[in-house]
């Protein structure tokens, strides 16, 4: 197994290498440099050190296979600690001082968000994992988000309560965020395309340890089913409380919750019956998707790629990491920009991201313009619930 160092950069040796570089001279830039900022420590580790991960597996797949055009990635990578003001610093420090060509924000919404402004006020071409759409028209001109949308996956968990289980009404307990937000907002535009209805609500804050108020709220309505909207633990707690409550209702979820760390921590409470629904990437059950899948040969390339790399299967947030690189690979080919001239090469692959055309990899495929640059055309998502310790595919 090959094992790559990842660059962080400290202040101290930023301070000695300007000390350096005024001594010698400016060396020369001969690398495309990403700037990712990602959640190592906090809330939100979790599912940064997954996106970490599939980050630097296509980056190393990349320059193992000699570049882009021959030019090698360099990956500068800050940990925003959970923190929307941290990451917004961080961001800030890559544009200025390591001179990257392109910012990435690869955990959550509310992070990704916060250097938004940084990307459109610095001009340089910025590629984030947000969870929701709602967001899109505050991207900008230097904002790209090739991911996945809320309103289009929340339609397969509105098609399984109503078609597969015969259920109309359901509640939510949703996570303040702007994650929680597009569930908040979608599912009752959805609803009557499906004849669902939501007949009790419920909010939870992310870190939060108690949902069992919420939880005795859904018990004593008449909600049929519950749907679990959020992206931190807690979301995943909620589904343990309403089994030690005796609340054998079906329960659905996003696809944070199929987190390993919390796979571990929460599985067997996922596999009381009836066992949780989940939506998650086409990638973590490739081995039961039929051979007439059209994803399937791609999803088992990456699968086995980054077995091994690191050892063990991708989770949903490691395909983010490894499409966001995938989506700036395309990117910065067909720009073929100058490292050296920053200003262009930022420009340039800006320009490269806004004709991206059916562009297919991991999560989706992509189609972007200068009035889009979300650009889904496909998504690649399905639902699973759980079974002797795995993740069992729902066609």
């Amino acid at each position: 197994m090959r094992k790559k160092a990842i660059l962080v950069l400290m202040v101290a040796v930023v301070s000695m290498i300007g000390g350096l570089a005024s001594c010698k001279g400016a060396e020369p830039v001969t690398s495309y440099k990403i700037g990712a900022i990602l959640a190592q420590t906090g809330n939100y580790a979790g599912l940064g050190l997954q996106s970490l991960e599939g980050i630097q597996v296509i980056v190393d797949e990349i320059n193992d296979g000699g570049g882009i055009n021959g030019i090698p990635v360099e990956l500068v990578v800050y940990d925003d600690k959970s923190e929307a003001t941290e990451a917004a610093l961080a961001a800030k420090k890559l544009v200025d001082v390591d001179k990257v060509h392109v910012l990435v924000a690869g955990t959550v919404t509310t992070l990704s968000m916060s250097i938004v402004p940084v990307g459109n006020e610095t001009e340089t071409p910025t590629v984030i994992l947000s969870g929701t759409s709602l967001l899109d028209d505050q991207l900008g001109n230097w904002v790209f988000r090739p991911m996945g949308e809320e309103a289009n996956y929340s339609t397969m968990v509105l098609n399984y309560l109503s078609q597969d289980l015969g259920i109309s009404k359901y509640a939510t307990l949703i996570e303040n965020s702007g994650y929680g937000q597009g569930g908040k907002v979608y599912l009752p535009q959805l609803n009557p395309d499906y004849n669902t209805t939501i007949v009790e609500e419920q909010y939870f804050d992310p870190g939060a340890t108690d949902v069992a108020p919420q939880l005795t709220n859904i018990k004593n309505s008449e909600a049929q089913a519950i749907f679990i909207w959020g992206s931190s633990p807690t979301a995943a707690m909620a589904v343990k409380q309403a089994r030690e409550m005796g609340i054998l209702l079906p329960i659905m979820a996003t696809p944070p919750q199929l987190d390993p760390r919390l796979l571990e921590s929460f599985g067997q409470y996922y596999e009381i019956e009836p066992s949780l629904i989940a939506i998650t990437a086409k990638s973590d059950v490739w081995q039961q998707l039929p051979d007439s899948d059209p994803d399937k040969a791609m999803c088992r390339e990456f699968a086995e790629l980054y077995q091994a790399e690191y050892g063990h299967p991708p989770a949903m947030w490691s395909l983010l990491g490894s499409n966001i690189i995938q989506f700036i690979e395309d990117g910065l080919k067909r720009a073929n920009a100058d490292p050296a001239n920053l200003e262009a090469a930022r420009s340039k692959l800006r320009d490269a991201f806004e004709t991206t055309e059916n562009l297919n990899i991991l999560v989706g495929v992509y189609t972007m313009s200068p009035q889009d640059h979300f650009g889904a055309v496909r998504e690649k998502m399905v639902l699973v619930n759980f079974k002797d310790g795995k993740l069992v595919y729902l066609p």
